[in-house]
């Protein structure tokens, strides 16, 4: 793994656009290219966090002061960043996506310094009514997910927040090694937000390369639609987007799903934070 090498995580909640903003970051000439999630790594934030809440009672005996299980915790984290980096010729800048991780954003800006980090936000109607669909489509197969757990405006509401709770009450250990991303802003203003991006991260881009859904996309499994919707759970997150250049076309589609009580419903819940981000203004 390159000594100098700078580590760009990318979250934000499901269905906020991460993917398609990832598949366009990893367009850098000194970044690996597109890979799919960060499902191990996300994995092993989750097992970290669990496992704390009954240290004690499950791990003490073995483990001794908690300082030694966060350091086997920690070694496996970089031992996975390597073998990813290997694979990959030790690029500058290592790129890697989950919204999951998002939660603990905090606890790796804590233990890493070579780490940065993109959160990215988006319309909490378009994200709701996207999730929203994602559980019809797990009914309708007669799985049951954590979409389909959520039976309330409310309850979308809560789970759409909780994403980024942990990122605004923990500011302080992030200093200038996160940013917000707008999806909004970059679906169109590209150009700009690349160039912000760019600044911030070390990345370097060319915009058309960045814009268009690439050959070497074409060859990822995460964005074979055919593969994907051979597993009703993962095939019912396909989003056409996936595999289209960036456009706006996915901006307010909420209009066409909700109605006019779910939408003053999410806007009331979520009233502070789109007005933050100035989705809406205050109510």
């Amino acid at each position: 793994m390159n000594k100098k090498q700078n580590v760009l995580l990318i979250g934000g909640a499901m269905r906020s656009g991460t993917t398609v903003i990832h598949r366009a970051l990893c367009t850098a000439e000194n970044s690996n290219p597109y890979i799919s999630e960060s499902w191990f790594l996300s994995d092993i934030m989750r097992l970290y966090r669990w496992n704390l809440t009954r240290y004690e009672v499950r791990h003490a005996d073995q483990f001794g002061h908690v300082r030694n299980f966060r350091e086997l915790i920690w070694l496996n984290v970089r031992q996975y960043l390597l073998t990813v980096s290997v694979k990959y010729n030790d690029p500058e800048l290592l790129i890697l996506k989950h919204p999951e991780l998002t939660y603990h954003f905090h606890e790796l800006a804590e233990h890493f310094p070579n780490f940065r980090f993109i959160v990215i936000v988006r319309d909490p109607r378009d994200v709701i009514a996207s999730i929203m669909e994602v559980a019809k489509r797990h009914h309708q197969n007669k799985i049951a997910s954590p979409q389909t757990a959520l039976k309330t405006i409310r309850q979308y509401c809560e789970s759409y927040s909780a994403y980024y709770a942990n990122v605004f009450n923990n500011a302080e250990r992030f200093g200038n090694r996160l940013i917000f991303v707008k999806y909004e802003d970059f679906m169109q203003e590209p150009g700009k937000e690349l160039a912000r991006i760019s600044q911030f991260s070390g990345a370097r881009y060319d915009r058309e390369r960045a814009m268009d859904f690439l050959p070497e996309h074409a060859a990822a499994a995460n964005f074979d639609k055919d593969a994907r919707e051979q597993d009703p759970f993962s095939g019912a997150f396909w989003s056409d987007a996936y595999t289209k250049p960036i456009s706006t076309e996915r901006i307010a589609r909420y209009k066409n799903t909700l109605n006019e009580a779910q939408i003053e419903e999410i806007e009331q819940h979520l009233n502070h934070f789109g007005k933050r981000f100035g989705y809406w203004p205050g109510k």
